[in-house]
């Protein structure tokens, strides 16, 4: 049996959990450029989510006789966040790094996470650098931060890296494709929500580290290519429904009751507005995605306030004044107005 301290240690054990969907293209390279990491205590825990496109029979056959690869087969397409939570179940790590399968990985990108989570025991989570894998030269993402309404923003996306990023940095959360937990933490805070499927569930597991009292740091010398398919891409109508419908969970589990009412109503009537603009524009199915995810929340609250008690009464050790203070990773302006706004006058504009 291991044992896992949260004492300082040279290479403590890091379970790396890469979750594929019918990533074919992407498996074979991306567990190579794993498997080829300069440190020295490390498994990957390779979780398959239901694919049809032959990946995980390539894993197997390629990686399979590798004793650092456990291969992990589920049923059905369990989505992001339970798909990761399934590889957590097989994790024996000091520190949990969940990797997009769409990655390649620097050789040192593992060394320099666990050089920045063992400098300090309130370092919860800590982010690789992601560079874009079809321009090395772009920044893809360093980190997360939000409006007061949950809308989030990738810090740095699509900049050209000229070393503006360089320093360990606080960030608000830190991005699925590339993010490394510590295991104590997870044991406080609680795992990614299930029902969040995809999106959000991110800024919603790190949200919960925040009030819990521990700190995420952007690690800029773990590097990691990104592909940046955009998933909106494959699902436009999923990801509109899930994305919606996560930010308002999320606002009605982490925030004080106060901020729910003062946060929550705001939040919905953006989204209804985005609801008329995009019925206005013709594009009625985006609305009803829209819509449905305000439905879901109804439906759903029962479940909702469940998570949210449980949060506040065990993991809050921050105030929202505190949260809210910090103008580097939580915005005064509304993000999702914002866009929807830009959106309609370009739109109006057009017309004119």
């Amino acid at each position: 049996m291991i044992t896992v301290t949260d004492g300082p240690e040279q290479h403590p054990l890091i379970s790396i959990i890469v979750l594929n969907y019918n990533d074919k293209v992407f498996v074979n390279s991306c567990l190579e450029s794993v498997l080829n990491s300069n440190y020295s205590n490390f498994e990957v825990i390779f979780v398959d989510n239901a694919s049809t496109d032959g990946s995980p029979e390539i894993v197997l056959k390629t990686f399979g006789s590798d004793r650092r690869i456990h291969i992990v087969r589920n049923s059905k397409n369990l989505g992001f966040a339970e798909g990761n939570n399934v590889g957590l179940r097989f994790a024996r790590g000091k520190y949990i790094v969940f990797l997009n399968v769409d990655t390649l990985v620097d050789p040192q990108w593992l060394e320099e996470l666990s050089k920045v989570m063992e400098k300090d025991n309130k370092i919860g989570v800590a982010q690789s650098k992601l560079l874009s894998l079809s321009d090395k030269r772009k920044i893809d993402c360093v980190g997360g931060f939000i409006d007061r309404f949950g809308w989030s923003r990738r810090k740095g996306e699509g900049e050209i890296d000229i070393g503006q990023y360089d320093k360990v940095h606080e960030i608000f959360y830190a991005v699925g494709a590339a993010m490394a937990i510590r295991r104590s933490v997870l044991e406080k805070v609680g795992v990614f929500d299930s029902r969040f499927f995809i999106y959000f569930e991110d800024a919603d597991l790190c949200w919960r580290v925040r009030l819990s009292g521990y700190r995420i740091l952007c690690a800029p010398k773990s590097v990691v290519f990104h592909a940046v398919r955009g998933t909106m891409r494959k699902s436009p109508l999923g990801s509109l429904f899930h994305g919606c419908k996560n930010n308002l969970a999320m606002l009605i589990k982490n925030y004080e009751l106060q901020n729910v009412v003062r946060y929550l109503p705001l939040d919905v009537v953006f989204v209804l507005a985005a609801v008329l603009f995009q019925t206005a524009r013709g594009e009625v199915d985006r609305g009803v995605a829209y819509l449905k995810a305000i439905l879901w929340n109804i439906v759903n609250f029962k479940y909702v306030w469940s998570r949210r008690l449980e949060v506040q009464s065990h993991m809050r050790n921050l105030s929202d004044k505190a949260l809210l203070s910090q103008k580097e990773l939580v915005l005064g302006r509304a993000l999702f107005f914002e866009e929807t706004f830009r959106q309609l006058t370009g739109l109006l504009q057009l017309d004119c």
